[in-house]
């Protein structure tokens, strides 16, 4: 005799059971069931969401799914969970303050990402949720430019204010690494030694090379001594009046010459004073050329350069001197007129009628400066002097300006004296041997 099963029963037997029930206490791996897929969307995937979810969830019913109730809950609260398996990154001077208040996911999403870390957004774009950059000009760091913020900072903790990864110089030529072997140069600009940040915005600036203010404003703010002269048009160098920056002549941060300069002092000068300047109704010789042709030139400038006349900025005289001198051809004869050439010569060059010491131009021992300058209405050296280079012994000019007209010297130099015949008088000699 056949017994018969009726199949129907056993399929309603094996199939009318709640699914929630055959899921029960089954949560070792939540994606394989085909559930909650998008948790391992994106790669990289948090280590326990490919491992086990109840690392870090636990569940609160002993059936799964029930619509409209809570079923799991974290095993800890964050970022007390998070330090199960993580380092409790919160024990230096300064911390990131979503560490400090233990909200690791305001940052990092706990499941996948399609960033590094497990970031919410990629790289800095998560700090911009927070931080504001000030992108305020077209000249941008290049980490910033990049969403690298990490780069430099360091997005849980630092010993260092502003979470910096490095102290400021040190962190700074970590990349600028061209920049490292220049603190060893002969001139250096002290806030280089002390951070770049005196000068520099870190993230993003309006200015050239990320300044944080425009040349010459930012240089003003250490070097005041030079902004309060600007106003006195007549005694600024010509760079500043027409709004060049300091780097035309400076070096931002070292240099093989003193003052920070570009090149040696004479060659730098030259670069612009190799032509004629005008400045107003006045026009600035061509100094390189009078000096390089000159068959004698000028002791300070062969030693020392231009500065051992003149001063590069905002100096109190006409000509850039760094003392007084006559700005036109006549002046007070009085040695204060003067006071730029006794900065090497000797006053009583001036001062006394006779003298066998004081100066070579006499005739006998009658002093012949004394003469031409000791007087009311006193001849300015540069009458008869070309002060920079010229083609005579003792700089006597070939020809002087007299008005329009360029006065020839006609200047003879003999063993014991010469001779002049100028515009001003005939032909006169001198001679130091007394007759």
């Amino acid at each position: 005799m056949k017994t018969f099963v009726n199949c129907s029963f056993v399929f309603v037997l094996i199939f009318s059971f709640p699914a929630s029930q055959l899921l029960a206490n089954d949560f070792s791996n939540c994606s394989a069931k085909g559930c909650h897929l998008l948790q391992k969307k994106y790669e990289p995937v948090h280590s326990p969401v490919e491992d086990d979810c109840m690392a870090c969830h636990q569940t609160e019913a002993n059936e799964h799914p029930l619509a409209g109730k809570k079923e799991f809950t974290l095993t800890e609260d964050v970022p007390a969970l998070c330090y199960e398996c993580h380092d409790a990154l919160n024990d230096k001077t300064y911390i990131h303050s979503p560490v400090e208040e233990g909200d690791c996911l305001s940052c990092h999403t706990p499941h996948s990402s399609e960033n590094e870390f497990l970031l919410r957004t990629e790289g800095g774009a998560v700090c911009i949720d927070c931080h504001d950059l000030n992108e305020n000009g077209n000249s941008m760091h290049g980490p910033v430019a990049a969403n690298m913020c990490m780069a430099c900072h360091d997005p849980h903790q630092s010993e260092l204010a502003g979470l910096l990864q490095r102290e400021d110089l040190d962190l700074c030529l970590f990349c600028h690494v061209n920049k490292k072997d220049l603190q060893n140069k002969p001139s250096v600009h002290e806030p280089f030694t002390e951070g770049c940040l005196s000068c520099h915005s870190p993230h993003s600036s309006p200015y050239q090379f990320m300044v944080n203010q425009d040349v010459p404003s930012l240089c003003f703010g250490c070097h005041e001594e030079v902004e309060v002269k600007l106003d006195r048009q007549s005694s600024v160098h010509g760079p500043f009046q027409k709004g060049e920056k300091c780097y035309l002549c400076h070096n931002a941060h070292v240099s093989d010459y003193d003052h920070l300069l570009q090149d040696k002092e004479e060659k730098l000068c030259f670069k612009c004073h190799n032509k004629k300047i005008k400045k107003g109704n006045h026009v600035v010789k061509n100094i390189a050329i009078r000096v390089n042709k000159a068959n004698y030139v000028h002791e300070p400038i062969k030693d020392d350069g231009c500065s051992a006349c003149h001063e590069a900025h905002t100096p109190d005289n006409y000509f850039l001197l760094s003392s007084a001198f006559p700005k036109g051809a006549y002046s007070e004869g009085k040695t204060e007129s003067f006071a730029h050439c006794f900065d090497c010569h000797d006053e009583s060059l001036m001062k006394e009628a006779q003298t066998i010491e004081a100066t070579g131009f006499r005739d006998g021992n009658r002093n012949l400066h004394y003469v031409h300058v000791n007087r009311k209405k006193a001849r300015s050296c540069t009458v008869c002097h070309d002060i920079h280079g010229a083609k005579y012994a003792h700089l006597i000019a070939a020809k002087i300006p007299f008005g329009k007209w360029e006065m020839p010297m006609r200047f003879e130099n003999t063993a014991s004296g010469g001779s002049c015949l100028t515009g001003c008088h005939k032909k006169l000699t001198y001679s130091r041997i007394k007759k």
